[in-house]
């Protein structure tokens, strides 16, 4: 019996290896095919596996684990987009992925004003990263002490611009690039604001989380650059008078209502931390990302004659994107008859 055992183990053993070398001389891919494959930085050579089998480079994927990790592939494989024609022998396939792919870029422009979860959204229909990894990189502990941030995430502290990443670039690298680049604008305006952002500190106890904050909260008002410092100055006028800051935008900041119109209902929900219409003072964090605009405006809110009388600001409504401000409520109240109720 144990004979027989081991003359059947025997032919069984014979036959696998028979099958693995035939497959081992077999083309990896024929004169007429081709394919093209990414391998992505850090992935691991389980992952490299699945995406060659996926691409059908691969078709028997435990003859290639095999083969590949007694060449010594296994730990070599370099990242890249690897556009492969054959005919290709399994050698020359190894020696396209000791090789590298080509470093693919992707042009992905953030514009003013994205939250994370605009940013998230962007990321993984750019192909670069999925939403999920985007926003956990985004909320990374590890990532925000090591940055100096003291918040939830890097809201506001992602600097809105046009990158170029290469194919593969992963989630925690495009946050700390766009971080970067928020560090690089915010330390040249703090150099160039050095004596109002002392003002606003003594008066207003604001560092510059709250700095952040209220340029997100400029960023989401207005598009246009001109009436940013005096938005920012309308802000700072409320607080003067203990007045909540009511503006629209924080009642829909969150990521199951950030897509969504603002209603009076969100608004006014107690449960709301972010609306201003129910919290005093600024919100948590920021709402938004600001550009660079927004940022000087809160550094540096306007001076112009009686812009610290004004208390309120309606959209116009005419196409242009520009706002009424009024010192007060029954002139708030005439503007918005003149530019809401009437159409004009």
């Amino acid at each position: 019996m144990l004979a027989g055992g081991l003359l059947l183990g025997a032919i069984a053993f014979a036959g696998l290896y028979f099958h693995y070398t035939a497959w081992a001389d077999t083309l990896v891919l024929e004169a007429d095919q081709s394919r093209t494959v990414v391998i992505e930085r850090n992935t691991s050579w389980p992952g490299v596996i699945a995406a060659l089998s996926e691409a059908r480079l691969v078709k028997r994927p435990m003859y290639f684990d095999y083969w590949g990790r007694k060449q010594g592939l296994s730990g070599a494989v370099r990242a890249g987009t690897f556009r492969l024609a054959g005919p290709m022998r399994l050698e020359e396939l190894d020696a396209e992925l000791r090789r590298g792919g080509m470093a693919e870029e992707v042009t992905v422009t953030f514009p003013e004003g994205f939250t994370i979860f605009h940013v998230a959204e962007r990321v993984e229909s750019s192909g670069l990263a999925s939403r999920e990894d985007f926003l956990r990189a985004a909320r990374d502990p590890d990532t925000l002490l090591a940055a100096g941030i003291e918040a939830e995430s890097f809201e506001g502290y992602l600097f809105p611009d046009t990158y170029r990443f290469e194919q593969g670039t992963s989630a925690a690298a495009i946050v700390l690039r766009m971080h970067r680049r928020w560090k690089g604008v915010w330390e040249e305006l703090k150099s160039r604001h050095a004596h109002s952002i002392e003002a606003l500190g003594e008066q207003y106890k604001f560092g510059q989380h709250e700095l952040v904050i209220l340029a997100s909260l400029v960023e989401r008002e207005t598009g246009v650059d001109d009436e940013r410092a005096l938005v920012s100055r309308v802000f700072l006028n409320r607080l003067d008078l203990n007045m909540r800051l009511q503006t629209d935008p924080t009642c829909v900041y969150g990521e199951e209502t950030y897509m969504l119109v603002p209603t009076p209902a969100m608004c006014r929900d107690p449960l709301n931390r972010y609306s201003t219409y129910v919290i005093h003072g600024l919100t948590p964090g920021p709402i938004a990302n600001p550009g660079r605009a927004s940022l000087d405006a809160a550094l540096a809110p306007s001076t112009q004659p009686d812009a610290n009388k004004l208390l309120y600001f309606v959209s116009r409504r005419d196409g242009t994107g520009r706002h009424h401000f009024s010192k007060n409520y029954d002139e708030h109240r005439q503007a918005i008859r003149r530019y809401l109720k009437s159409g004009k």
